[in-house]
């Protein structure tokens, strides 16, 4: 049976030591992630808000705030949906080219040091970008989307080599390995759950770019937290030899030496892709990018993965083919689950009474609802799979894929619902806010979609770590977020349609927003069809799926 990685060494193995009947290295692993999701869902929250606000100031400033206050960019929400689409799912391609770094050239382990100083770079350019000098002039912008590019550039190096970590802390057949996915994506949670209150408050009571720079702290001190404990509880952990054991020995000087140069890559090519933008030809490229163009490069995609699998040994191929088949299903997942970034939010601001026992509720905070349920029921979840484990009775990946995206379907279900009770046009005024939302409507949609999160997300990255050949498990890992990318991607191009469905010159096949005066019902119904449809299909391609993992424990 082929497994992510071999048993460690007795000369690299790292703290016997335990916790929850778990290493303690992967509770560090935990709170590195957790500061990591911290600084990029806190920026991630502000995103779509500040590029939206207006030039005059926030739609919805603090009470008490001066006129003016807190003024933004002034993007259209089409223009902000399609930058926060390439943002985030850049933030998921890149990982492709940092799982080959780390697994041939510096290691995961200074794969995610590389990509952390990356990061808190970035960080430190937004808030930078809207400070003395720079703020309300052209150069602003310019820094900012070069900030945006070091962010990216520096997930590329972290995001898979933390998740590959964590995998090779677990031997062959470990029963533990799904329970322990589980707790760590409670990390990221905790990351997601803390920085609305802290980078979003900041952000929406204080100045943007305040709440920008908080992130860069809490990547910092993850950074800070790793560095310090990792010869403790993670050593031989992540080295070149551990990511990939094929591969010849490697002096960790040339190691160290590859790593700066990647550091130093990452440093220039932002700033060239910053110098894009401020020349106006990164929006040239994108441009570009029309279906037709969007098409060739899915059966180029499609094309390579096909070689990918044909070039595994015959063993292999069944459960590597089975990656990619669940990375198409997983896409249609955070196509949907990404709007919470874009439409959801704009929806909530918009369109919610967000008042909770007369208090109104920022913005950003509704961001937290997720991962604060995250981190309530995911012990639940990671106990339930080891204990299905166990018996032998725990569900296959397909079954868990289907559910999660049965389940973000019934999300976006409450909230069609929601947008139906909308009041929007008076004869005097046609885009007045007669009647919201209850807040009921857009908590219980997180409710649901949370509840689908947990069924699909952690158990598929315990899954690629499982059926990955040794040799390319920082590669695969990588691919699978290939998946992301699309979905991120895809999800705000989607987002920004609105304003052409809202016009009349996009045509949707059904109507659920009669008598609302907007289009919001009609929108997200969307997602209702395309997730369930795609959880009803995986679940009749069950037993064929089956026969290709019949190799992989689950």
């Amino acid at each position: 049976m082929q497994t992510p990685a071999p048993a460690p060494t007795p000369s690299a193995l790292p703290s016997t030591a335990t916790f929850l009947g778990h290493p303690i290295g992967l509770f560090l692993l935990f709170l590195v992630e957790m500061w990591e999701r911290f600084s990029y869902y806190g920026m991630r929250a502000l995103l779509v808000l500040y590029l939206t606000s207006p030039l005059t100031g926030m739609r919805k400033p603090p009470e008490g705030a001066a006129e003016g206050f807190n003024p933004g960019p002034g993007w259209s929400d089409k223009d902000a949906s399609t930058l926060y689409g390439w943002y985030t799912g850049l933030a998921y391609l890149l990982p492709v080219i940092g799982g080959i770094v780390a697994d041939k050239m510096i290691g995961t382990h200074r794969s995610m040091v590389v990509g952390g100083l990356l990061i808190m770079a970035g960080h430190i350019a937004l808030a930078v970008s809207g400070l003395g000098m720079f703020h309300g002039t052209e150069m602003s912008m310019t820094i900012f989307i070069g900030g945006l590019a070091l962010i990216v550039l520096g997930t590329g190096h972290f995001k898979p080599s933390v998740s590959v970590m964590v995998g090779q802390l677990y031997g062959p057949g470990d029963p533990r390995r799904d329970g322990a996915f589980s707790i760590f994506y409670m990390g990221i949670n905790m990351g997601a759950f803390l920085c609305a209150f802290v980078c979003g408050t900041l952000g929406e009571k204080v100045g943007w770019h305040w709440g920008f720079g908080s992130a860069a702290v809490g990547m910092g001190l993850g950074l800070g937290l790793y560095l310090i404990f990792r010869p403790m509880f993670l050593k031989g952990i992540g080295e070149v030899e551990r990511s990939n054991p094929e591969a010849p020995a490697q002096s960790p000087l040339k190691s160290t030496s590859y790593a700066f140069s990647f550091l130093i890559v990452g440093l220039v090519v932002s700033a060239l892709f910053a110098a894009g933008y401020h020349f106006g030809f990164v929006g040239t490229v994108g441009t570009l990018l029309t279906p037709t163009v969007a098409a060739a490069i899915a059966v180029v995609v499609f094309g390579l993965a096909c070689w990918f699998v044909a070039i595994q040994r015959s063993e292999d191929r069944g459960p590597v083919a089975s990656i990619f088949i669940f990375m198409f299903f997983n896409a249609f997942f955070w196509i949907a689950f990404e709007q919470a970034g874009s439409s959801m939010t704009l929806f909530t601001d918009r369109y919610t009474d967000t008042k909770l026992f007369g208090w109104d509720m920022p913005t950003t905070w509704f961001q937290s609802v997720n991962p604060f349920l995250i981190f309530i029921f995911a012990p639940f979840f990671a106990t339930l799979w080891t204990t299905l484990g166990r018996r032998h009775m725990n569900p296959s990946q397909p079954v868990k894929i289907a559910l999660g995206l049965i389940l973000l379907g019934l999300g976006f279900v409450v909230l069609v619902l929601g947008a139906r009770t909308l009041k929007i046009g008076t004869p005097d005024n046609p885009e007045a806010v007669v009647q919201k939302a209850a807040i009921f409507f857009i908590l219980g949609a997180y409710f649901m979609h949370t509840m689908g999160e947990l069924c699909l997300s952690p158990t598929g990255l315990s899954y690629v770590t499982k059926a990955a050949p040794v040799r390319f498990v920082s590669l695969l890992m990588g691919i699978w977020f290939i998946s992301s990318f699309i979905a991120n991607l895809g999800g705000g191009l989607i987002a920004a349609q609105v304003e052409k469905i809202e016009k009349g010159e996009l045509k949707l096949p059904w109507n659920f927003s009669e008598g609302t005066g907007t289009i919001q019902a009609d929108f997200f119904f969307l997602f209702v069809a395309s997730s369930i449809g795609a959880g009803v299909v995986i679940l009749v391609l069950t037993p064929v799926l089956k026969k290709l993992m019949r190799r992989v424990d689950d």
